[in-house]
């Protein structure tokens, strides 16, 4: 996945999901009264058919198969471009340390969470050369996308809970690898000043949900209406079985420089759009507003891929990043696959 992929400049989202963005957090934070917390609300999401993405283009019928009979254990691998990184990548790891696996790697290029549920369903459970009721076998999938469609974490967390349905209701359990960090400076239509504060409300969303620690309403959002019940707690079939955090991981640096809170503050400040938003809130309140939101746009660079474990941006983790990744998922894989997990590598 190319910086690029990641959908279209936050001018064309913009004002809708920053705001969103500068009322994440602050019920925490501050003590709002109860006739002003709507002007905390964060706003819908847009539609879903504000920006259009193309239908996957059709791939030819799966031919390939499981090779290893001795392997009792067979693991698909389902994600973006981190995932089909080719020098050395932690798929390989796995296969390597895990004595009982055998994997085949499905990850693609360039798509988002509905194109990778659609290659699920092409690929694995219309592959006549896989037989998933084979009971000398175990199935798991394990799931490490949605940065293609991280613009629309409520939609991309949708097709993620379908995803996770289909493959339960077919007997094959679920690892959820969370997205990676990512960011920088230098990516100014994402991440300079204010505007990455979106981008980390939106990965922060789809990572939560991967990892089973938001409600429905607050990972699915208006898409909620798909469950049967919308305000019943998850049925386990709807959350992976196994959930590895890697965005709060050594990936990231959480002693990176922050940037300047003061200039920060200043262009919450000027911002006519976030002066509208809390007009309605006394100064004190305002006040904690700002403070907290400039700090949180200051951490932001803590949140990005370690320099050294980056290839060619910052997207993509080069070999040493995708050792550490697989070392950091390594302990949390199941029993069943007998791992030997290596001792954490020095960073490069």
């Amino acid at each position: 996945m190319s910086a690029s992929s990641l959908g279209p400049p936050l001018r064309r989202r913009s004002l809708r999901r920053l705001a969103g963005a500068f009322g994440l957090g602050l019920l925490s934070a501050v003590v709002v009264p109860a006739d002003q917390a709507t002007a905390l609300a964060p706003p819908e999401e847009p539609p879903a058919d504000a920006e259009p993405k193309p239908e996957p283009e059709p791939e030819p019928p799966p031919t390939w198969r499981f090779r290893n009979a001795d392997k009792p254990v067979k693991v698909v691998v389902l994600a973006g471009s981190v995932g089909a990184w080719q020098r050395d990548p932690y798929a390989q790891h796995f296969e390597n340390w895990c004595a009982s696996i055998e994997v085949k790697n499905l990850s693609k290029t360039g798509y988002g969470a509905y194109q990778l549920r659609r290659r699920f369903m092409d690929q694995l459970v219309a592959n006549g050369y896989v037989n998933l009721r084979d009971p000398d076998f175990e199935y798991w999938l394990v799931f490490q996308g949605g940065l293609n469609s991280v613009a629309m974490p409520e939609k991309t967390n949708k097709e993620i809970r379908q995803l996770f349905l289909s493959a339960h209701q077919r007997g094959i359990e679920v690892v959820a690898l969370s997205l990676t960090p990512w960011g920088d400076e230098s990516d100014s239509r994402r991440w300079k000043g204010l505007a990455g504060l979106a981008y980390k409300a939106d990965t922060q969303k789809i990572v939560d949900f991967e990892l089973g620690r938001l409600s429905p309403r607050e990972a699915l959002g208006r898409y909620v209406e798909v469950r049967d019940d919308p305000d019943a707690p998850w049925d386990p079939a709807e959350l992976a079985d196994v959930g590895v955090d890697l965005y709060d991981s050594p990936l990231r640096d959480p002693n990176a420089p922050l940037r300047d809170i003061a200039k920060l503050r200043e262009q919450l400040e000027r911002s006519k759009h976030w002066q509208k938003r809390y007009a309605e809130l006394d100064e004190t309140t305002r006040e904690l507003a700002l403070d907290e939101q400039a700090q949180r746009a200051a951490e932001l660079p803590r949140w990005y891929l370690r320099e050294e474990l980056r290839s060619f941006d910052h997207i993509h983790p080069n070999e040493h990043g995708h050792r550490l990744l697989a070392e950091v998922a390594c302990p949390e894989l199941p029993a069943s696959w007998s791992c030997t997990c290596p001792e954490r590598s020095e960073q490069p």
